[in-house]
Formats: structure tokens, C-alpha cells, sequence
């Protein structure tokens, strides 16, 4: 059994999660609630917990106040929010685990089975900090992003990423230092990185306009890097990648 607590100030929440836990995840024994981010810390340095289910948006202290109190977590947890992309969008950067209201209970099955595997292999998602610093920053290419390298996590700044290519089933990044492969798709980080600073220039590939060097003219025209990596631009997206620039 995995031992777990919710922290909501909503008294109908809690009841809702635990009845959803106990009927669609069965491995899941709640030892404890909290209805605020005080009590929740509080909660948690006393049963010390496997994994923690946080909502965000309680009065008195957020969910985040509550992880800025405390010095160190060795809980897995999983955010749950109304919907907020500004919040959604850090938790994506993180890679952490996060569910909507009201929560899908096919979501909270699978963020369920994620956690368990990773406690299971103590291989604790501890991107918290990585949270707080992405949420404090607001200009958008100044925020970090986890990347994997051969099992192990890095957390790269987004203005590093230089352009990112797709390769059949997988997303190449690359940065000056090192190229990270990823099982996502090339949709998923053009919706994720910010477009003042990235385009699709073609359907395989994105680049960071900060990275380039110069551009060839031709009917689509190319995009050299400052790596000297020489990007293709689509024809149909040409006009809209110029209008980009010129901004």
C-alpha cells in the first residue's frame, strides 16, 4: 500500500478524491487530510507520506506557499488545479504530474501508476524548486525545463535550446552541449515553448530565433544556425516566420 494525504480546503473535494481513490486505486491508503497550506505541512513532516495530493488555489496559502515552507519534500506529488495554463504550463516544464477540476478519473488513475512506479524504484520526482523558479519568472525564454540525457535529468534554461527536430517517434533538442531525446511529439513542445522566441519553421523542426545566424534566400528559403546547422523553411510558413522576425 502506498500511504498518501490531500490537502484541499474544500471539504467536498477531499471526500470526492478519497472516494475516487478508493474505488479506482485500490494501492492508495489515505492517512490524513489538511484544508490549508499550514496544516498541510504540518501533515506531512508528521506522517511523512508517500505521495501528496495538493490542490493550488486555497486562501491563506497556495500550494506553492506550502512547498516554499518547507525545506525538503521526500513525498511524490500530484498538483490538482482549476484550469490555470500559466500554472499547467510550469508543472509541463517540471515534469511533474498535475490533474484538472474536476479530476478525469482516467487522469487520476495514470498519474496514480506513474507515481507508484516511481516510488517503487525510488526514483522520487523532486522538481519542486524547479516549480517555484519557473513560477516566480515571468519573462518566459529566462524559465528552465527538465530534459533527460541516458536516464539522467537535467534542467536545461529555455533560451539554451537552440532548435528541435523530429525523428520518427522521437524529438531531438538540441542545445550547444548536448542533443536530449524525447518520446514527445514536435506539437507538444511548439505549444509548450514560447513563441516569442520559437517558430515551426517546417512541420519536422522548431527553432530558437535567438540562435540564428543568418537565412538563405530560396523559395522557402534555410535558416543557418550559429552551429552551422542549416534548418529548411516551408514554403508556407515563410511569411509568418518574416513577420516574426521583423516583430
Amino acid at each position: 500500500m502506498i500511504t498518501a494525504i490531500i490537502v484541499d480546503d474544500e471539504r467536498k473535494n477531499i471526500s470526492t478524491l478519497t472516494n475516487l481513490l478508493k474505488s479506482y486505486c485500490p494501492q492508495m491508503s489515505i492517512v490524513g487530510t489538511a484544508n490549508s497550506a499550514a496544516s498541510g505541512k504540518e501533515l506531512i513532516e508528521k506522517v511523512k507520506p508517500q505521495l501528496v495530493f495538493l490542490d493550488i488555489e486555497m486562501p491563506y496559502g497556495s500550494g506553492f506557499d506550502m512547498l516554499r515552507a518547507m525545506p525538503r519534500i521526500d513525498a511524490e506529488i500530484i498538483f490538482i488545479t482549476a484550469f490555470d495554463q500559466y500554472a499547467i504550463t510550469a508543472f509541463r516544464y517540471a515534469a511533474l504530474d498535475y490533474l484538472l477540476k474536476p479530476v478525469d478519473i482516467e487522469q487520476l488513475e495514470l498519474a496514480v501508476q506513474r507515481a507508484e512506479k516511481r516510488i517503487a524504484e525510488k526514483a522520487l520526482v523532486l522538481n519542486y524548486n524547479l516549480l517555484l523558479r519557473n513560477m516566480d519568472e515571468k519573462d518566459a525564454a529566462n524559465k528552465a525545463i527538465a530534459l533527460t540525457d541516458n536516464g539522467q535529468q537535467f534542467f536545461i534554461s529555455v533560451s539554451d535550446i537552440m532548435y528541435i527536430i523530429a525523428n520518427g517517434s522521437y524529438t531531438h533538442i538540441h542545445t550547444a552541449k548536448r542533443t536530449f531525446v524525447s518520446t514527445k511529439n514536435l506539437i507538444d513542445y511548439e505549444g509548450l515553448l514560447p513563441a516569442t522566441i520559437f517558430y515551426r519553421i517546417h512541420h519536422g523542426h522548431i527553432i530558437n530565433t535567438l540562435h540564428v545566424d543568418r537565412i538563405q534566400k530560396g523559395r522557402g528559403g534555410t535558416v543557418c544556425m550559429k552551429d552551422k546547422k542549416e534548418l529548411e523553411i516551408a514554403v508556407r510558413r515563410k511569411e509568418g516566420f518574416l513577420k516574426m522576425l521583423n516583430k
